[in-house]
């Protein structure tokens, strides 16, 4: 099962192998026009395809990306009159390439970059490092259960695991003083591991700890998660659900190949 992102199918199925046609192709609404010589002959993945219309619209450039704080994004004139709101892609040679989506990953990466030491449990590799995992947990998740048996194939393989605490029901949950118990233990790997297994744990979060499963709360939903575990790539990919360790091995490894 191949590693998949949130939405990234959205509209590439209007790529078709549709004949091209050389044949004048109306623009409605827009008198005495001549559609662009190169979405008459467009050409998408390498294939040819043949529009049906093609109007001309308002949205005049530049056209800006904006990322609102609840993690929506849409393109917009200078105005912000006329808005577009979905994935933008390159029609490169190469072929269609989610420049959204590529905005996406880094800015993950930017904002999992800047968490404050303390916000999150560390397992690092056995050996050379290959790649780091973050994965978005919260210890009452079953799944969640399920990954973390998995630690020691992962560290042992050179897979770096970050854990950001992410309790489902809400920053008032028994899950989240568990989280908070956890940052706040002595030996946080260690608490981490017995509260999978169920163990009560006798630390006494902090406001700081309290604090620090908040962020990673408000965090996972800027990145619009649905559900735990939710993994993100070295190269800020990012998937939800249980992942094998294998699959998960061979996935960092393909980005350092």
């Amino acid at each position: 099962m191949k590693f998949t992102t949130l939405g990234c199918a959205v509209g590439l199925n209007l790529v078709s192998a549709v004949p091209a046609l050389a044949t004048d192709i109306p623009v409605p609404d827009v008198l005495d026009a001549t559609p662009p010589a190169a979405l008459q002959e467009l050409v998408i993945n390498g294939q040819p395809v043949t529009p049906e219309s093609i109007r001309r619209v308002d949205l005049e450039g530049p056209i800006y990306e904006v990322r609102l704080r609840n993690g929506d994004t849409f393109y917009s004139d200078a105005q912000g009159r006329h808005m577009v709101v979905g994935s933008l892609y390159d029609n490169a040679p190469e072929g269609l390439v989610n420049v959204t989506e590529q905005h996406d990953r880094q800015d993950r990466l930017d904002q999992l970059d800047a968490i404050p030491e303390g916000g999150t449990v560390n397992y690092p590799a056995q050996g050379e490092e290959i790649g780091r995992i973050t994965v978005f947990t919260d210890t009452t998740c079953p799944y969640c259960q399920r990954l973390h048996q998995d630690i020691d194939q992962l560290t042992q393989a050179g897979v770096a695991v970050r854990y950001v605490p992410f309790p489902r029901a809400g920053s008032h949950s028994p899950a989240a003083n568990q989280l908070a118990q956890v940052l706040c233990s002595e030996s946080p790997n260690d608490a981490m591991t017995r509260a999978f297994h169920g163990e009560a744990l006798a630390s006494r979060p902090s406001k700081s700890c309290q604090s620090a499963v908040d962020d990673g709360l408000q965090l996972g939903q800027r990145f619009g998660m649905q559900g735990t575990p939710s993994i993100v790539l070295p190269n800020g990919e990012m998937g939800e659900g249980y992942v094998p360790a294998q699959q998960l091995i061979r996935e960092v490894k393909r980005e350092i190949q």
